[in-house]
């Protein structure tokens, strides 16, 4: 996705808030990635079924998160909720893992990446609220793998809300609803 496609998105949800849509680095054929995809291993593997990536370590991980960070260090005077879909999530995840300052998460169809990296880091996650959703059906993502990334954030002490819903690798109506009411639990 890019970050236009979420904007219309954001907006619908109506609480007072602040929104930033950054667009990843890289320009891939469906749109941007934070890293590089090689799309012919990536059909490979989801031929074999939906993907758990936890022991993936994505080359070019730590830019995105720098270029994550230099983004968010323009609103440090602000209460940030990080949201990312998909990839977005998983940089998001490795941004707070490695100690990066939000308010809250919000994980939306993502999965765990370079685990063995952020295991010994999910006590930065202590007491912060954390969203996450995950398609039953998710036909890219498994929900095995989303359900990691649920257990990942509880073992590291967050304040997790688990949103599992009936559906595939989108942003459906009820993830909009469950997006809304935590982003209104938080202002």
């Amino acid at each position: 996705m890019s970050g236009s496609d979420l904007a219309p998105f954001a907006h619908s949800l109506n609480v007072p808030a602040y929104f930033v849509f950054p667009d990843a680095p890289l320009a891939i054929a469906r749109g941007r990635s934070w890293w590089p995809v090689d799309s012919e291993a990536r059909l490979r593997r989801r031929s074999d079924g939906p993907m758990d990536l936890s022991t993936m370590d994505p080359p070019g991980r730590a830019e995105a998160r720098g270029q994550l960070d230099a983004l968010l260090r323009q609103f440090v005077s602000r209460r940030c909720v990080l949201v990312g879909f998909s990839q977005g999530g998983m940089l998001a995840m490795d941004y707070v893992l490695h100690g990066g300052r939000v308010d809250a998460l919000a994980l939306l169809s993502s999965t765990r990446i370079a685990f063995g990296d952020w295991q010994p880091r999910l006590a930065f996650l202590a007491g912060l609220p954390v969203l996450v959703a995950h398609g039953r059906a998710d036909a890219e993502l498994s929900f095995a793998a989303g359900e990691g990334l649920r257990d990942a954030a509880m073992a590291g002490g967050a304040d997790v809300t688990w949103l599992p819903f009936e559906g595939g690798h989108e942003i459906p109506l009820v993830v909009w609803r469950g997006l809304r009411h935590f982003l209104q639990r938080l202002t």
